[in-house]
């Protein structure tokens, strides 16, 4: 398999079957322009010339021309108009080589708009009505004006039909694009929530291995014990993050249930056997919560832990969740001093945009007292139940 895009080999394939189509347009055209003039000589006035070599050639380039006007519609329009007036200007018997004309013109509005076909057919108009001045004389053609009137009026008939085809292929054009859009939006929008939840995971993990790992090293020597103890947890801590980024790659294929707000608890206390003080209070029944915001929720606190855990492993973190019937409220602060995170990193973008996705708010940034704090507000809406509960499956 190669990286060709296949756009070029579909193009050709739909080109292929427009050549197909004008040449059984041609086809039909060639015997219906021969036999339907012979008709019209053969039952039109004595003073109609008769059909010669050169008019059979008219006719059957009038009808041969079609063949190519997908491909060049005005140069098609030109020749089958010439053919047109040249019947004209050699006195032969109307038929239904004129059509010709017609079917070119629509094919010029389809792909060049409708002012070039408008043009298109006020030049027609002009040329055969001059045409028909030579083949029957200036007085002929004055007492006849109704019908040249009747003639150019019939012109804007398939400008009219350009246009409309012009207009619904434009609309399908239009609504494959936007379809193709959205599917690349949708593309990316997973993309995104797929690398959120592995920042979120490996993140959070890596934080907590670091922080043991630097405790293991500072007693290695004084206190093996604690030392082993140490690394027995980020033998732990590493295998449960294989487990969650193998439960996170499992959510694309929708294998397993995201965590949600009754994994707080365990969260927290994994933190604190790494040795980081947190104060979790919990207000509220989270049990009809939307399987959507409860994720959110989980990976809010998470996120906002694992930076306590990175930029102020000596602070006392409190975790507080208020589980309220329209709403529920996230804040997660620490009393580290020193620390300077004015600038959101990736953890916080993420948090951001979950909540925003959730059609939420959230604040982060340096309080006044010290430390850090993230606020964030989820709605709760029997709509968004309803919507989204087929998550937590």
């Amino acid at each position: 398999m190669t990286g060709e895009s296949p756009l070029p080999r579909l193009t050709g394939v739909r080109f292929s079957r427009a050549r197909l189509w004008d040449c059984a347009v041609a086809a039909v055209a060639v015997p219906l322009f021969i036999a339907g003039s012979a008709a019209a000589s053969r039952s039109g006035a004595p003073s109609f010339r008769a059909l010669d070599a050169l008019a059979h050639i008219l006719l059957v380039v009038a009808g041969l021309a079609l063949a190519a006007r997908s491909r060049y519609p005005v140069a098609v329009f030109a020749v089958t108009l010439a053919c047109c007036a040249g019947m004209l200007a050699r006195h032969y018997a109307y038929g239904p080589v004129f059509l010709a004309s017609y079917v070119a013109l629509v094919t010029v509005v389809v792909r060049h708009g409708l002012r070039t076909g408008l043009a298109a057919a006020g030049a027609a108009g002009t040329v055969l009505l001059v045409a028909d001045v030579i083949g029957w004389g200036r007085e002929w053609v004055v007492e006849d004006a109704g019908a040249w009137i009747v003639w150019y009026a019939s012109l804007l008939i398939p400008a009219a039909v350009g246009a409309v085809v012009r207009l619904d292929r434009d609309r399908r054009a239009n609504a494959e694009e936007a379809e193709a859009e959205r599917q690349l939006r949708r593309l990316q929008d997973e993309r995104l929530a797929l690398a959120r939840e592995v920042h979120d995971v490996l993140g959070h993990s890596l934080s907590v291995i670091s922080m043991r790992a630097g405790v293991a090293l500072h007693v290695a020597r004084r206190r093996p014990d604690q030392a082993l103890e140490a690394l027995e947890a980020i033998r732990k801590t590493s295998k449960e993050a294989l487990d969650a980024l193998r439960t996170t790659l499992d959510l694309v294929r929708e294998q397993h249930s995201s965590p949600g707000p009754e994994h707080i608890g365990g969260l927290v206390e994994s933190i604190r056997a790494a040795g980081q003080r947190v104060e979790l209070t919990v207000g509220g029944d989270p049990a009809r919560l939307p399987g959507a915001t409860g994720h959110a929720v989980y990976r809010i606190v998470q996120e906002a832990l694992t930076n306590v855990v990175r930029h102020a492993k000596r602070a006392t973190a409190t975790v507080k969740i208020d589980y309220r019937s329209d709403e529920v409220i996230v804040s997660v602060t620490d009393d580290g001093a020193g620390r300077t995170r004015d600038i959101p990193g990736n953890g916080i973008t993420g948090m951001r945009e979950r909540v925003a996705a959730l059609r939420g708010t959230l604040t982060a940034g340096p309080q006044d007292e010290g430390g850090f704090a993230v606020h964030a507000r989820l709605p709760v809406t029997g709509e968004g139940r309803h919507d989204q509960g087929s998550d937590r499956r």
